[in-house]
């Protein structure tokens, strides 16, 4: 990490900022899990029937 001096401004925004991506990554997550358990546990017709 490189070092630096920030104002306490700065700072706040930094640590919201890496909340925000925080939380679009676990959304992200749970979205692609959750799509691949439903499909994965959803009776499917054959494409063949």
């Amino acid at each position: 990490m490189i070092e630096y001096a920030a104002t306490a401004e700065v700072k706040q925004g930094l640590t919201r900022a890496h909340e925000a991506r925080a939380q679009v990554l676990r959304d992200a997550l749970s979205w692609i899990f959750a799509r691949r358990r439903r499909s994965a546990l959803g009776t499917r017709a054959s494409r063949w029937a």
